[in-house]
Order: structure tokens, then sequence, then C-alpha cells
């Protein structure tokens, strides 16, 4: 991808590691169409983050819901 220098790949992923594959650009998806979202304005950033912070209470919150 990176040698054509042109190049469109569309993924349904949530690997944090191809998010922030230089040069990326996120698209949320919205009932008005698709928006430019930051790394961080991904829910499953935030919920990444969380569970990083404190692994073993966000598995007993998650457990409790």
């Amino acid at each position: 991808m990176d040698r054509l220098g042109q190049c469109q790949t569309i993924m349904a992923t949530h690997a944090p590691i191809l998010m922030a594959y230089p040069g990326a650009r996120q698209l949320g998806l919205t009932k008005y169409g698709r928006d430019p979202v930051t790394i961080e304005q991904t829910q499953h950033f935030r919920i990444m983050r969380e569970f990083c912070a404190d692994p073993e209470v966000f598995v007993e919150t998650m457990m409790e819901e």
C-alpha cells in the first residue's frame, strides 16, 4: 500500500494497531453518513483505555451489567 501511494482499504475492525496505521483515516458511521473521527473518539479506544487503566474493575463491572 505504501509503495503504490494510492490505496483504499475498507476494514470493519476494532484493532487499535490498524486504526493507528500512519496516514490512515478513520470514518465513523452515523445516521447522517460517514464522518471523520480520531482514534480517541472511537468507542473501542475508550473501552480499551478503561480496560488498561484497571483490568480487574473493568471486568467486574462488565460482568455486573
